[in-house]
C-alpha cells in the first residue's frame, strides 16, 4: 500500500533534497541485504490516468513501483511510469518517503512528502506534502503543494478510497478526489479551477498477480492547467501487475 497524503503550509518543503534522498536510501537498504521488507509490483496500464487526466493520451503504459517499509514506521520508495505529454513523450518518476504510526484505537496515521519530475518535462516538476489516515478498509488522504505541475499556484488534492471484499480474490474498490487552487505563489487569486474525479472498479487477486478494471470519471470543465483538457474525461481502465 502506498502512501501519500494531508499535511499544512507550515511542513517544510523539500523539493530537491527529498528526491535525493530516497534514491539514496533504497541503494542502502538494498546494500544491506533487508529484502524481507522491500515490496514492489510491475504494471500494465491501459491509460495511465492521474487524477482522473490522462497522462497517456488514452494509450497504454507501463510503470515499476518499488518500496521499503522499516520496522520502526518509516517508509520511502519510488514509482517510475512512461507518459505522453502534448509535446513529448517521456517517464514520471516519483519518490516519496514518510513515517506512519498508528492510534490506541487501531486508525492508522502517516505524514511524509512526495516529489514528481518528468524526465523530458522539467517546468512540470512539483513536490507535494501529505498526511492522512488508513484503516482495513478506507484511507483519507489531503495533499498541499507550493506549486503544483510549476503553476505557481498553491493546491490541495482531497481524496477518500475505499474497498470492500466480494469474495477471497475480488474487492470492489471506489475513489473520489477533489483539487483545489487557493492562492498563487504571490499572494493573488488563483486563476485554476477546482476539479472533482471519482474511480469505481473491480480488482482481482490470484497469488503475486492483479487484475483491475476501473471506470474513471472526471469533471468537465475548462481549466488552464496543462494537458487538463475535456476530450476524453471519462475512461475504462485495465491494469494488470505482478508483485514482488
Amino acid at each position: 500500500m502506498h502512501r501519500r497524503t494531508f499535511i499544512n503550509q507550515c511542513f517544510p518543503t523539500v523539493r530537491a533534497d527529498l528526491f535525493r534522498v530516497a534514491v539514496a536510501l533504497l541503494f542502502l537498504i538494498e546494500a544491506s541485504n533487508v529484502n524481507a521488507q522491500i515490496s514492489g509490483n510491475a504494471t500494465i496500464v491501459s491509460d495511465y490516468r492521474y487524477r482522473g487526466v490522462s497522462l497517456s493520451q488514452g494509450r497504454s503504459e507501463a510503470q515499476v513501483d518499488v518500496g521499503y517499509d522499516s520496522p520502526n514506521g518509516w517508509y520511502t520508495g519510488m514509482l517510475a511510469s512512461g507518459v505522453r505529454l502534448n509535446y513529448a513523450d517521456t517517464e514520471q518518476f516519483v519518490a516519496y518517503a514518510g513515517y506512519a504510526g498508528k492510534f490506541l484505537s487501531g486508525l492508522n496515521w502517516e505524514v511524509g512528502a512526495s516529489d514528481d519530475r518528468f524526465d523530458k518535462a522539467p517546468g512540470y516538476d512539483y513536490v507535494e506534502e501529505f498526511v492522512g489516515l488508513t484503516s482495513d478498509h478506507f484511507n483519507a488522504r489531503i495533499y498541499f503543494s507550493p506549486s503544483y505541475l510549476d503553476q505557481e499556484t498553491r493546491s490541495i488534492y482531497a481524496e477518500l478510497n475505499a474497498a470492500y471484499s466480494l469474495q477471497e480474490h475480488f474487492q470492489l474498490l471506489a475513489h473520489v478526489g477533489l483539487l483545489h487552487p487557493f492562492a498563487a505563489t504571490d499572494g493573488s487569486s488563483s486563476e485554476l479551477a477546482s476539479r472533482y474525479d471519482g474511480r469505481i472498479g473491480i480488482d482481482a487477486k490470484v497469488a503475486d498477480w492483479n487484475a483491475q478494471l476501473a471506470w474513471v470519471a472526471l469533471q468537465k470543465k475548462s481549466t488552464p492547467y496543462p494537458y487538463y483538457d475535456d476530450r476524453n474525461p471519462h475512461a475504462v481502465v485495465l491494469s494488470i501487475s505482478y508483485s514482488f
